[in-house]
């Protein structure tokens, strides 16, 4: 059976201040896919982050953005060797 690790309340204010630093993202733009600002949410609170242009937001959010575009990465990619093997097996 699991164990529950209760957090002291120091741990907790450092991680709550620690996720809600401010750090500077920059999010592609262009004028087709990625044209539209971006809507992420932590924990049940939202925000929408404007494309093209540098801006400040809290730590939480941009980890949760780079956490994104990474399963976007790895889903195209394993769609596109999914394909590849779709293609080979119908050659044999």
């Amino acid at each position: 059976m699991a164990e529950t690790v209760k957090k002291t309340d120091k741990e907790t204010v450092k991680d709550s201040k620690y996720y809600n630093e401010l750090v500077k993202v920059k999010l592609f733009k262009d004028t087709d896919k990625y044209k539209d600002d971006v809507f992420v949410a932590v924990n049940g609170r939202g925000m929408i982050v404007p494309r093209g242009k540098e801006v400040e937001i809290p730590r939480k959010y941009a980890i949760a953005l780079a956490n994104s575009e990474a399963q976007d990465s790895f889903s195209a990619q394993f769609q596109a060797e999914l394909a590849k093997n779709a293609g080979a097996s119908e050659l044999n």
